[in-house]
């Protein structure tokens, strides 16, 4: 029986000292496996905003790192795609095959441009995934993979355009006409029209009147509004030809829009001398006719003093 009990005990603690030894060796072939991993050296969390150009195009980068635990080198195939990159034409540069010494860290980039316009096309609320795979390579086989991805969006565009179109009316010195202002919107996103200014040369008594209709109004992107202003002259303004600026600025980017047209000045006697000239044009031709009449009459007139001579000149005859 003190065997039996010797046996069992001995049992016993060889299985504690097995349940022991295990995750200690799990454990430990844990921390012997070598790794690698990747990530994001830029700081993407949340939705990272492109950075455009003077120009207006994207040019910008973003980077990621490779941290090699292990001790000997590795290499990756490195893949990049777009969420819809079928309608995405943002050029992507980068190594398509890196690799990195035993026990290092290194860091590369990733060129992000275009040139197609294609901010003002897209909303800037509209994120853009970008997934990056890593790949190991050895002997033409692929091994392990990992992936990243990030939120990407093109940046607010603003581009407010003003133009001017004329109702065909005349000015006169004491009156007013009519001009129709177009703001359009060419941005990707909702602008506000700031500052509405205007200056007009060589007619110091022309004024532009309205422009405050224009102030602090929102113009949605890809939408154009019309406005009607006034152009008005004092009775002092002589006839002259005057050049009428306009302009207006974008609250997205500070930049103003400018529209410069001619505006002609008419006196007020003109109409009034057109019509005298033309009230007195027919009057010419009773003056011709009494002209001619007075012509006619000096025949008779030249005939009598003929008569008068020859009677005279009978007279004498007979008395003689």
């Amino acid at each position: 029986m003190p065997s039996r009990i010797t046996f069992t005990i001995c049992v016993f603690v060889v299985s504690l000292f097995g349940l022991s030894i295990i995750p200690l060796s799990s454990s430990q072939d844990q921390v012997e496996i070598p790794s690698w991993e990747v990530g994001w050296e830029t700081d993407v969390d949340g939705v990272y905003e492109l950075s455009i150009s003077g120009d207006n195009d994207i040019l910008d980068s973003i980077d990621f790192f490779i941290a090699n635990e292990r001790m000997t080198e590795i290499t990756l195939e490195i893949t990049i795609d777009w969420d819809e990159s079928d309608n995405i034409p943002i050029e992507l540069e980068y190594d398509e095959s890196v690799s990195v010494a035993a026990s290092d860290n290194q860091t590369f980039t990733i060129e992000i441009s275009d040139v197609s316009g294609y901010s003002f096309k897209r909303s800037p609320t509209q994120s853009m995934t970008l997934l990056l795979s890593a790949q190991e390579v050895a002997v033409e086989q692929a091994i392990t993979t990992q992936e990243i991805d990030a939120e990407l969006t093109v940046p607010s565009v603003f581009d407010l355009v003003l133009e001017s179109v004329t109702k065909d009316e005349t000015l006169y010195s004491g009156s007013s006409i009519e001009y129709v202002l177009i703001v359009t919107n060419h941005g990707n996103t909702k602008d506000v029209i700031k500052m509405p200014e205007s200056s007009v040369k060589s007619c110091p008594n022309v004024d532009v009147e309205g422009l405050d209709v224009l102030r602090d109004v929102e113009v949605d992107n890809s939408t154009s509004s019309e406005y009607t202003i006034r152009i008005s002259a004092s009775e002092s303004q002589p006839e002259r030809l005057c050049e009428v600026t306009i302009s207006i600025k974008s609250a997205g980017n500070d930049k103003l829009s400018s529209t410069v047209f001619e505006v002609s000045v008419n006196s007020n006697a003109a109409p009034d001398d057109a019509s005298n000239s033309n009230n007195e044009q027919p009057s010419s031709t009773p003056e011709g006719e009494i002209t001619e009449a007075d012509t006619l009459s000096f025949i008779p007139l030249y005939e009598s003093i003929l008569v008068v001579i020859i009677a005279v000149a009978f007279g004498r005859r007979n008395n003689c």
